[in-house]
């Protein structure tokens, strides 16, 4: 059976101190081992009421600092996924040469506070067997692809934690078997059902981002993240200069997502047309900015989705699940199944390889498929009764 934290971790000590000026500051204690052996009483001042109000506020401050700490203590192996997860915020997570992007950074957030820390948190790394991670991992109600990410992210944990020395064996999660296999395929809209959904949307706004996600295949972030300035009327392309998750700006991390993205006529029109309408034109505005925020911000996507696009293929008589991907998905196999070239389709979504858009992105209609089998449709013959 695993074992639990190891009994040298310290919690230390929080007090409140006085000044004779200013407002009274929270001090955290604790002792660290000196090269010689001996064991020194540290201390860090935390900030003063104003800040942390209260003693619990105080705590969740120092909350990366202590596991840090505790990492630093505890002998090669008897550090905790809590305590390594301390250290791995502190040291990588936001690192700039990492380049991780903030819907990345705020997916490892969540997968720790909400699937890891809870089941392997006060589990010391040395205990952590790549068995036991599967079987916790299979009797999660989740997605494959969901699954496949919670164990990438163990798997960077434990990575990080052999880099900085606070771990020296093999990384467990290297053996831990997950597919990322969909249980399912994504829906896929017929261009029909495209041009159903889009005319009974409300907003203009909202109808003209459909439009430009149905034709260009563009990320949602990438969406949210256009200005005007982005868009050249004359040649007829979107260049990709920024992406917008929730709050924060992201970059174009990779070559082929920095390419520019051709745009039909029609689209230029349409987009034309908006720019003349909508009460933030400038170069500088969102082509999408939300009247809620007075132009500062661009729709929520998620938003967009459920109050109105959502409604709308309801209304439309459209069954199928719909999320901003759904349009990434369906252009790409609408593409193939129109015998579109796979390299032209694979530069259009902007996909480092082919084998992404064929593996991923492209499945084939029933309809389609059925008709493929066509030519086999004489070899159904019925014998003739003997008279």
């Amino acid at each position: 059976m695993p074992v639990t934290r190891s009994s040298r971790y310290q919690q230390g000590t929080i007090d409140q101190v006085k000044r004779s000026k200013g407002e009274d500051v929270w001090v955290y204690r604790w002792r660290e081992t000196a090269a010689d052996g001996s064991r020194v009483q540290r201390k860090k001042t935390i900030g003063d009421l104003s800040q942390f109000p209260t003693e619990k506020s105080a705590w969740q401050a120092i909350e990366n600092l202590r596991a840090e700490i505790n990492a630093a203590e505890q002998r090669v192996g008897k550090t905790t996924v809590a305590d390594a997860w301390g250290h791995f915020q502190i040291h990588e997570l936001h690192d700039p040469d990492v380049g991780r992007s903030p819907s990345t950074i705020y997916g490892y957030l969540d997968y720790f506070k909400h699937q890891i820390l809870p089941r392997w948190g006060k589990i010391c790394l040395d205990d952590v067997k790549a068995v036991d991670v599967e079987r916790w991992l299979r009797g999660l109600d989740l997605a494959n692809g969901t699954k496949a990410k919670i164990r990438n992210h163990l798997s960077a944990l434990f990575s990080h934690a052999i880099r900085h020395e606070l771990y020296t064996k093999i990384n467990p999660i290297s053996s831990v078997r997950q597919s990322a296999v969909r249980e399912r395929d994504p829906d896929i809209l017929t261009i029909k059902e495209m041009e159903a959904t889009i005319a009974t949307i409300g907003p203009q706004a909202i109808r003209v981002m459909v439009m430009v996600a149905a034709t260009t295949a563009i990320r949602r972030s990438e969406l949210r993240g256009l200005r005007w300035a982005d868009v050249d009327f004359e040649d007829l392309k979107i260049s990709l200069r920024r992406g917008l998750f929730r709050k924060k700006e992201t970059s174009m991390k990779t070559k082929a997502s920095r390419k520019p993205v051709p745009i039909l006529p029609e689209l230029v029109e349409v987009l034309f047309q908006w720019r003349t309408e909508t009460p933030y034109p400038a170069d500088t505005d969102w082509i999408f900015a939300s009247p809620f925020t007075e132009g500062k911000r661009p729709y929520w996507a998620e938003s967009a989705l459920t109050d109105h696009i959502r409604p709308a293929a309801i209304r439309a008589g459209v069954k199928k699940h719909i999320g901003w991907h759904t349009f990434r998905h369906s252009l790409a196999s609408l593409l193939g199944q129109n015998g579109e070239n796979v390299k032209v389709v694979q530069e259009l979504l902007r996909h480092a390889t082919t084998r992404i858009t064929m593996e991923v992105y492209q499945q084939a209609e029933q309809d389609v498929k059925r008709a493929a089998l066509s030519p086999f449709s004489g070899i159904f013959v019925v014998p003739k009764k003997a008279s």
